[in-house]
This record gives structure tokens, sequence and C-alpha cells, in this order.
């Protein structure tokens, strides 16, 4: 082979390969939802984390005439509950995107592309919607500012000026949101990368084992002991330390038992199954407890989360009443704390909200063939609405009691005072975490369309 010809070869093949990679990241109206969701879904998670590092920022640099540090242990505090829904949220956008894209990939390596290839034109995509979305969220977050101008901080307002992150900052939060977004994209790629035919095998979930229940077990009680050990002799350093690990560390450990308990409840929900729907939803939840979870676990966060809070705000408003007992100082650092909780729930619920609507449709792409296969064999539209609202239900009551159940626990000496000085507030936990599965309900609602979209697809190809 001559060298023009060996140079119109590599020319040809570098054609195509721009040509495949077009075809690939290129929207069509078939893949819009599963396209914008993603987008929105990163533009919120930046708009939150700009919001959040302003106030935490502001309580960071706060003055605090106790000495204690107790304005950066409520910074840290507010960056730390962040971590988690912030990460739910992204992953579910990644997957929702891995599925979009999985049957192209799939053909791409079937045509002979190699897998470093693959993994290249996998990461310009979600390089281009995680770009996309950061940007988005930039323009979201510039709204919010005035509103971030009047929340009060140490017995003052922010004003404009401290309600603006520094440029650089911003970058870096930006920055930080793509690499989030680039990392998902490669974790997604691991099926396509097992052979040509990756995204076409369809793996067995593994089995949830009893050890997930002990590990739970163990970190809560550790938990339960770090936070009765704590004490002002640690320092600001070893306290910030002791409550920052304690709130990671059972967040975390909610995905490690959600799966093993939703698991067992959809066990035994399908030995008391009587009709079709029921049947479905529990094979469909026993197909994957993981993915089960993934869908609601923005309420069991939210529930965690409200527990504390709403016992919080009942003790702090019981003292507040209490002026003889309290200083000014402790009173202003009481209004403070308040602040934090609200925002910190806000947050949670905010994005529990975007969660839900993504995964929902991430739910319904994953399990897209057997959709189809339903339809085939003449089921109606309806009996699969129900079989989709019953398979949430599975793992939304697990999500819903078993957080607040252990938020519980780690706080009781409050929670019991709460009960009995304020039992208001315990109500409002309790309609925090109705909302929370309203919300995901809804999130079952919205995407009806994208399972009718489904459905009337030409091709549905199994």
């Amino acid at each position: 082979m001559s060298t023009h010809e060996a140079r119109t070869g590599v020319s040809a093949r570098r054609a195509g390969q721009r040509t495949a990679l077009w075809l690939l990241i290129r929207p069509s109206r078939a893949d819009a939802s599963e396209i914008v969701l993603p987008v929105i879904a990163i533009a919120v998670i930046t708009a939150v984390s700009i919001a959040v590092s302003t106030l935490a920022n502001a309580f960071w640099f706060a003055p605090d005439p106790s000495g204690f540090g107790q304005y950066q242990i409520l910074a840290v505090a507010m960056l730390a509950v962040m971590v988690v829904p912030v990460s739910t949220l992204g992953s579910s956008a990644a997957r929702l995107s891995a599925r979009r894209r999985e049957d192209r990939l799939a053909t791409l390596r079937l045509m002979g592309a190699t897998p470093r290839w693959v993994r290249k034109v996998a990461l310009v995509e979600a390089g281009l919607l995680a770009l996309a979305g950061v940007l988005l969220g930039a323009a979201l977050a510039l709204p919010i500012t005035p509103a971030l101008a009047l929340v009060p901080v140490a017995g003052n307002t922010l004003g404009i000026d401290r309600a603006i992150l520094p440029p650089a900052l911003v970058v870096v939060l930006a920055s930080c949101v793509v690499l989030v977004a680039l990392i998902s994209a490669v974790a997604s790629l691991k099926q396509v990368m097992i052979s040509p035919l990756g995204v076409r095998m369809r793996q067995s979930a593994p089995r949830m084992h009893w050890l997930r229940l002990v590990i739970a077990a163990l970190v809560v009680a550790g938990a339960v002991l770090v936070l009765q050990l704590t004490s002002a002799s640690w320092g600001t350093v070893g306290i910030t330390l002791a409550l920052v690990l304690v709130i990671v560390s059972v967040m975390a450990v909610l995905n490690i038992l959600g799966p093993f308990l939703v698991g067992r409840s959809a066990q035994r929900r399908l030995r008391r199954s009587d009709n079709a729907a029921s049947l479905i939803a529990a094979r469909t939840v026993l197909e994957s407890p993981q993915a089960a979870w993934r869908q609601v676990s923005g309420v069991a966060l939210a529930s965690f989360i409200a527990v504390p809070a709403g016992s919080v705000l009942g003790f702090l408003d019981m003292v507040q009443n209490v002026s003889d007992a309290v200083t000014p100082e402790q009173i202003q650092f009481f209004g403070d704390i308040r602040t934090v909780v609200v925002a910190a729930l806000a947050v949670s619920y905010l994005l529990v909200a975007c969660s839900v609507g993504v995964t929902q449709a991430a739910a319904v792409m994953e399990r897209r063939a057997l959709y189809v296969s339903l339809d085939r064999l003449g089921m109606s539209q309806p009996v699969m609405h129900r079989s989709r609202r019953m398979a949430i239900s599975i793992p939304l009551l697990v999500a819903a009691v078993v957080p607040a159940v252990i938020a519980a626990v780690l706080v009781i000496p409050v929670v019991g005072v709460s009960a009995v000085t304020a039992p208001l507030f315990l109500l409002t936990v309790i309609g925090c975490i109705v909302l929370g599965m309203l919300l995901v309900q809804l999130g079952v609602i919205a995407t009806f369309p994208v399972l009718r979209r489904v459905l009337a697809a030409p091709e549905r190809a199994l």
C-alpha cells in the first residue's frame, strides 16, 4: 500500500469517527427529555452549590464572641449536609444520560470502535451536557443573590457584597461539578467496556447480604457514642470533625442499609401478591433493590434531616421563650442555627423534587424492555401505571420511616424534650416526610409521557 493510500485510509477513518461522534451527540425529538433533564439536574446542582457555599462562607467568617468556633461548625455542617443529596442527584443525571446513549455506544462497539475511543466520545458528550448545565445553573444563581442578601447572619443581614461569591470560588465550584459529571460518565461506561455486547447483556443484581444490617447497626451505634462523648474539651476542630463524621457516615450508611430492607420488603410483597400489578411491582424491585432505593434516596435524606431539624427548632423555641435562662448572644446564635436548619431542609426538598423527575425517567429507560414486552403481551397502560406506583411504594415506605427512626435515635434527648415542650414541631416533621412521599408520587405521574413515548416508539427493539 502506498503512502497516499495509507493517508487516504486514515483520513476516511477519522471522518467516519467524526460522523459517528455527531450521530451520538446530536439531540433528537425522541430523546429530548433525556437530554434536558440531566442538564436541568446539573443546573440545579450548580445553583444550589453556589447558594449554600455563599451562606457557608458567610458563617465561616462571622464574628464569634464565644471564641469556640460555633459559626465555623455551622458552616461545615451546611456543606456536609449538601454532599449526599448533590451526589445523589448527580448520579441520577449520569444514569439517565447513560441510558440515552447506551444503545448508540453498543452500536459503535459492534462496528469496531475501540473502548478507548468510545470512552472519549462519551466523555465529550458528558462534558458538553455538564458545561451547559453549569452555565444555566450560574444564570439561575443570579436571581437568588438578592434573597441571600436578606439572610441574617450573626445579627446582621449579608448584604449584596457578601451574598456574591468571589469569581475564583465560583469557577472552582463549576469545575468540580463538571468533574463529577465526567467521573459519573466514566463509571457508567463499565458495562459498555466489557465487550461489544456489554450493554446488551443484563446481569442479575447481587444478593443483599445480611452483613449490610450489621454494618449499619455498628455505624449508628458508633455515631451515638461519638455524640455522647463530644464535649467542649475537644475544641472547635475536634467538635467539627466529630459532627461531620457522624452526619456523613450515617447518611452514607443509609445507602447500605436501604437496599437490604427494600429487598426484604419486596420479598414479603411478592409472597402476598394476588394480582398482576402487585406481582410485577415486587419483581421489578427484586430485579435491583439498589436501583429501587436510588429512586427514593432523596426522601430518605430528607427524612433523616427532618427529625433532628424539627426537634432542634422545637428545642430552640422552648429555650428562647425562657428569656432568663439565655443571653442575647445565645438567642442570636439560636436564630443562626434556625437559619441553617431551614436552609438544609429547603435544599434537601428542592433536590428531592428534581431528583424524582430524573430518577423516574431513568427508571423507565432502564426497564424499557420490560414495558415493551408487557405491552406486546396485551397489558393495558393503566395496569402498568399501577405497577409502577406500587413498585415505588415499596422502597418509599422504607425511605420515609427507617432514616427518621435512625435520626431519632441519634438525637433522642432533643427529640424527647421537643415532644413534650413543642409537639407542633414534631407534627411539622411528619408533614415534611409526607410531603417527600407526595413528591415521589408526583414524579411517577410526571413521567407517564415518557412511558407512553417508549411504548409508542416505532422501533421498540428489545
